[in-house]
């Protein structure tokens, strides 16, 4: 199966991507200046999913950033 850029990601599967751990990841959402880019959407408190193409576009803005 291909990657589609609107496929939903689970949180662990976007710390693989990124590299870092869950407590990184959520210490982004709140915190880094380009968390708008990452933009998770919420289905309830314990689900969580981000859309692969808000996570490629935050990897491309943080590079850019540097």
């Amino acid at each position: 199966m291909s990657e589609q850029p609107d496929d939903l990601l689970t949180p662990d599967e976007v710390c693989l991507k990124l590299g870092i751990t869950q407590k990184t990841l959520c210490d982004w959402n709140i915190k880094h200046r380009h968390r708008a880019v990452l933009a998770p959407i919420r289905f309830s408190a314990k689900v969580v999913r981000y859309e692969r193409r808000n996570v490629d576009a935050f990897i491309q803005k943080c590079r850019s950033q540097y």
